[in-house]
């Protein structure tokens, strides 16, 4: 009971004045644990794009190490076809 005399006299004695620093001292509180709260998700969020970008350069490596492999298939398949070429050419000459 006291505490709201105590409350009332303040209200009375410093009037608006009062109710705006309380007003503004609960909004303060309030916003700076929710700024925390919003720092706390980013943090994670970052931490999952780390991770990601992470997987994105392995995978990047792996497909340019695979382009490679393939280029150098495709440059022995293509030696050994003009190599069958000339043969089938050398022997139809001789066929003929």
């Amino acid at each position: 009971m006291e505490a709201l005399n105590q409350i009332g006299q303040l209200i009375s004695t410093y009037g608006i004045m009062a109710v705006i620093v309380i007003i503004f001292l609960w909004d303060y509180i309030a916003n700076k644990k929710k700024n925390i709260e919003n720092q706390e998700t980013i943090k994670a969020t970052l931490e999952v794009v780390k991770e990601s970008t992470s997987t994105i350069s392995n995978c990047l490596v792996e497909m340019q190490q695979t382009n490679s492999n393939t280029a150098k298939s495709l440059e022995l398949l293509q030696k050994q076809m003009e190599s069958t070429d000339k043969k089938v050419d050398i022997l139809l000459e001789r066929g003929n």
